[in-house]
């Protein structure tokens, strides 16, 4: 009974470290292809600031290579976030997550069986008191109700069971 509730806190335990290290490993994902973006970005924003240099010295084919390498570097920036964005746990969560749930349904079975026991131990101890504060007080009727009755009744059954077989 309590080896059970160990057990089921062990792999409730197991599942939770599972659960962290794909989320871990998720957020890590997305950092590296936002710090990805994030320095696409930069270049692209260098870029612009080449073009609009360009741009403002004057009309000529470089300002216009600068300012289309720029807009390519934002598209790249922007397909990227998107990526990022969409990175997400597959499906060894859902399994992390489903063995956490039965992990925690056998922790609430094992607990209340636990405090059945835990329980009915009381109920015993309680009763062995009564018994004991019983015969202290009245040994004579604490013998009799818990020696000669029940003798008697079976000495009763065991002669009603020889007259039925006769």
């Amino acid at each position: 009974m309590i080896e059970n509730l160990v057990r089921d806190l062990q792999i409730l335990h197991k599942a939770n470290s599972l659960i962290g290290k794909i989320w871990v490993t998720v957020i890590a994902r997305r950092f590296g292809f936002l710090a990805f973006a994030g320095l696409v970005s930069a270049f692209g924003l260098a870029m612009a600031n080449v073009a609009a240099l360009y741009a403002l010295q004057g009309s000529i084919g470089s300002v216009w290579a600068a300012a289309s390498v720029a807009v390519v570097d934002f598209i790249i920036a922007a397909v990227v976030i998107l990526l990022a964005r969409s990175c997400g746990p597959g499906p060894e969560l859902e399994l992390a997550l489903d063995v956490r749930r039965i992990a925690i349904e056998s922790i609430h079975t094992d607990a209340r069986e636990v405090k059945t026991a835990i329980d009915a131990l009381g109920q015993e101890i309680l009763e062995m008191k009564q018994t004991l504060v019983g015969f202290a007080h009245n040994p004579l009727d604490m013998a009799a109700q818990k020696l000669l009755i029940p003798a008697a009744i079976s000495i009763v059954r065991g002669l009603r069971s020889k007259k039925a077989e006769g």
